[in-house]
């Protein structure tokens, strides 16, 4: 119960600080071109609290529902306005005005995640450093000639002191499937360069697995495939696996490590599969049928059998990512661009149907994310809330009808033409854009209903 409400808390505070940050981008520019801001709402509908500030007596508003929130301009087309305040209504202002008030909101997303990324890169962040422990045979990877025990030095000429950090500069080449330049070092010390090739790689696999480095081939421990603990009732309890079985064999494929178990599993689920474990210093075949489980809207096999921890042969070294106020300017540019042109390039495979709409996450998942971010630390919070807010951002840009990006496309009409769009033509685009965001809306409750399912 207290999980649950802290999970609550979290989400609030969090949806509460970036629609707060938007809607001030459109409250601050309109002050600042002269437009009068009757209303600025943390929330929607029914008002919990609000109060009066300032010379034009802006009506401060908390709502009751924390999703969204808005700020009210004086418009024309809204009521009638006295005839001393015409100059400062939004309809009376230049396109270039509108455009820029409207356009604030976005920018104020991305201007926080830029804020939030040089603080992290300032305060430092502390992970595992990026050196291969194991290395799929023939793996992406291992095609690129990278080994097992070489530290990944750069990706891009972006410094990668940690496993994060390789990560996030290898991302940018997964979703666009392309080919990823990097410096690794080797355990005599020598650097050297190689290409990493990921033209051909499943991006949806990629973006929805728990463990990304597989795909790649990359494994973060060098850990044995010997049985630690098997699961009552399951699979391998059936098939007759015994605690402190190695395996050998899945199928055709030699196992050596465990992470490869999982990613051979992985659409083996409900398939009858032989395997080979060696028992005593004998080799032992055994016939297994994976149970098909679901893990954030992905299905893959699963035979209920987990590692021995103390088998673990390598222990990882742990370093401080951490830049300087300077050095953390160009730094936090990038990961705000990079971010930013990830969640973009995710869009439109979605769209074109290269990645499934199970990777669109609603108000729940939102939710679960923000509790257990805010559970780890301060540091995983706001990196959330900068990758939330960015997310905003570019939702907020898309040319749909109500959203800022169909105000920004109705003034570049207006421009061309020399007339504002139709009261008509506008009443149907705010139906189309309703209708599309309660469809988008449906999509995520239901993806979320899925996850928490399974």
């Amino acid at each position: 119960m207290l999980s649950i409400f802290y999970t609550i808390i979290s989400f609030l505070i969090a949806i509460g600080i970036l629609v707060a940050i938007h809607e001030f981008g459109h409250f601050w520019v309109a002050r600042k071109l002269g437009v009068k801001v009757l209303r600025f709402s943390i929330g929607m509908g029914k008002p919990l609290w609000k109060k009066k500030f300032g010379k034009d007596d802006t009506e401060f508003v908390l709502a009751v529902f924390p999703i969204g929130g808005y700020v009210s301009m004086l418009n024309e087309q809204e009521g009638e306005v006295d005839e001393s305040d015409l100059h400062r209504a939004f309809n009376r202002q230049a396109i270039w005005k509108r455009s820029l008030i409207v356009l604030a909101g976005p920018a104020f997303n991305f201007l926080f995640a830029f804020v939030a990324y040089w603080f992290i890169a300032v305060w430092g962040v502390t992970g595992p450093k990026a050196i291969i422990s194991q290395l799929e045979p023939g793996s992406l990877a291992a095609q690129a000639g990278l080994e097992r025990n070489m530290e990944i030095v750069s990706v891009e000429e972006w410094d990668t002191p940690t496993w994060s950090a390789v990560f996030q500069e290898i991302l940018p080449g997964v979703v666009g499937s392309s080919r990823v330049n990097m410096k690794a070092k080797d355990s005599s010390g020598i650097t050297r360069d190689y290409v990493l090739d990921l033209r051909e790689l499943n991006v949806d696999r990629v973006m929805r697995h728990p463990r990304p480095f597989d795909a790649l081939g990359i494994y973060l421990t060098d850990l044995p495939a010997v049985v630690g603990k098997v699961v009552e009732a399951s699979p391998a309890e059936k098939a007759g696996m015994q605690q402190g079985d190695r395996l050998v064999s899945l199928g055709e494929k030699n196992i050596n490590h465990w992470s490869q178990i999982g990613r051979y599993l992985e659409d083996k689920a409900n398939k009858k599969i032989n395997l080979v474990v060696k028992r005593n210093g004998k080799l032992v075949d055994l016939t297994i049928t994976p149970r098909e489980v679901n893990y954030e809207g992905r299905t893959f096999g699963q035979i209920g059998i987990a590692p021995d921890p103390e088998l673990i042969t390598s222990k990882s070294e742990y370093v401080n990512n951490q830049y300087g106020p300077i050095d953390a300017i160009g730094y936090s540019l990038h990961r705000t661009w990079v971010v930013s042109y990830v969640t973009l390039r995710a869009v439109g495979l979605i769209v074109t149907g290269e990645m499934s709409l199970t990777n669109i996450s609603g108000p729940v998942t939102i939710a679960v994310v923000a509790g257990k971010s805010a559970s780890i630390g301060l540091v995983q919070f706001i990196l959330f809330l900068a990758l939330v807010s960015i997310s905003l951002g570019i939702l907020n840009l898309l040319p749909i009808p109500i959203l800022d990006g169909g105000h920004l496309f109705y003034y570049i009409v207006e421009a061309i033409k020399g007339s504002p769009v139709s009261e008509t033509v506008e009443a149907i685009g705010q139906r189309i854009g309703i209708l599309l965001l309660v469809m988008l809306m449906m999509l995520a409750f239901y993806n979320d209903i899925v996850r928490l399912a399974s």
